[in-house]
């Protein structure tokens, strides 16, 4: 499976790194209500400060991508580590709201090039047909960071409040910036690096159908997935329930469990079945059975039946993952980099969008009361838009090849 040692390292950092990418992703979940008093702010607004860790990262992807098939991985994480540790920084210790919302988009532009520099990794150093099993494992490893983010941290937020905890994650975000640069070796320049101009590579790949057609599968799937579990999932338990901030969290954990148990095994799955199709479609089928039991059920769930749902919408995703080894296998190792980071683009525009419009709705409905009912329109068109993801998933053509 591994082609030479040096492959350990790469992965073992670049997971670290992903780690607390994730931290930072989720982690406004459990202290949002903290920072809704201590700047006297609305929904709609932590929305929109939330969803600028999305909108950064998603314009750093393609960025990434090209910098991954050009000058490598080392430099490129490097580059955009510093940049995160940098927002990091910012974020815990900004005396306003406008330096908050810089300091997230700064920390989302920066670990925007965490993942597909990871992925494009595996890619090089590791043997291509276990590429979905150690992608899922890479996704597992990473997403302890969004168990940390759920109870772990909102302990650590009650005992040391939400500035300091992120100013220690920001110290070991430095930590592990150096370690990259001096543990990660570069790669060889042959396969794995473009030798096209940008614009040759960037029309390749949104000129081709199969790309075009699955583009709003991560648009939708993710935005709305982590738009749940890394905003809206602990307020609608606050809100609904009546729940604490670590009762919540708790809760919201069980999304991460879920997401990092099963995201090795659905890659196991799809590598030993050696499809990708069927993997992604049983994990929108999921994704849409959780819709559609917190629309109709979301107020009256107990507290098993809540554990059970939210772990259900973690295993969802995980299946659903799979359609990043979908956007590499659709194209030439050469500009893997561009193709996945291109496709990851889609995930976290999907991700901005939908944390701001889910707090616009909450504002503007019943009132902004933020009851059941509020929160019931939004599930009812979360379900919508699984069904109508659902359809170019079906008709898109299997992405594994046979070597």
């Amino acid at each position: 499976m591994v082609k030479n040692r040096a492959a350990l390292v790469v992965f073992a950092s670049l997971s670290s790194l992903y780690f607390f990418a994730i931290v930072h992703r989720v982690g406004v979940a459990v202290i949002a209500f903290d920072i809704m008093s201590e700047f006297n702010t609305d929904a709609s607004l932590l929305g929109l400060m939330s969803s600028m860790y999305f909108f950064p990262y998603a314009i750093a992807q393609i960025p990434v991508g090209l910098l991954l098939d050009r000058i490598g991985i080392r430099r490129t994480v490097t580059i955009l580590a510093t940049i995160s540790c940098i927002g990091s920084l910012v974020f815990s210790l900004s005396p306003s709201l406008i330096l908050l919302t810089i300091g997230r988009a700064l920390v989302g532009f920066g670990v925007g090039g965490f993942y597909v520099s990871s992925l494009k990794a595996i890619a090089v150093w590791f043997e291509s047909r276990h590429f979905a099993t150690l992608a899922g494992l890479l996704t597992s490893i990473g997403n302890l960071g969004a168990i940390f983010a759920s109870y772990p941290l909102a302990v650590m937020s009650l005992s040391l409040g939400w500035r300091h905890s992120f100013l220690i994650i920001s110290i070991f975000m430095a930590m592990l910036t150096g370690v990259a640069w001096f543990r990660i070796e570069d790669e060889s320049r042959d396969k794995f690096h473009s030798k096209q101009s940008v614009s040759k590579d960037l029309k390749t790949v949104f000129s081709y159908r199969e790309f075009q057609k699955m583009i709003i599968v991560p648009f939708l799937v993710y935005g709305l997935f982590i738009s749940f579990q890394g905003l809206w999932g602990g307020p609608f338990l606050m809100d609904v329930y009546g729940m604490n901030k670590s009762d919540a969290g708790a809760l919201i954990l069980f999304i991460g469990l879920g997401f990092m148990i099963m995201s090795p095994v659905a890659g196991f799955i799809s590598d030993k079945i050696m499809r990708r199709k069927p993997v992604l479609l049983v994990g929108m089928i999921m994704s849409l059975v959780f819709w559609l039991l917190v629309s109709f059920f979301g107020n009256s769930l107990g507290i098993y039946a809540l554990m059970a749902a939210l772990f259900l919408l973690g295993t969802s995703f995980a299946f659903c993952n799979i359609y990043m080894t979908i956007s590499k296998e659709l194209f030439g190792s050469d500009i893997s980099g561009t193709s996945m980071a291109s496709f990851n683009t889609f995930a976290f525009l999907g991700a901005g969008f939908f944390q701001y419009f889910m707090g616009f709705l909450l504002d503007n409905l019943y009132g902004g009361a933020r009851g059941f009912p509020s929160y019931q329109f939004i599930f009812i068109l979360a379900t919508a838009c699984i069904i109508i993801a659902m359809i170019p998933a079906i008709m898109s053509k299997e992405s594994f090849r046979r070597s």
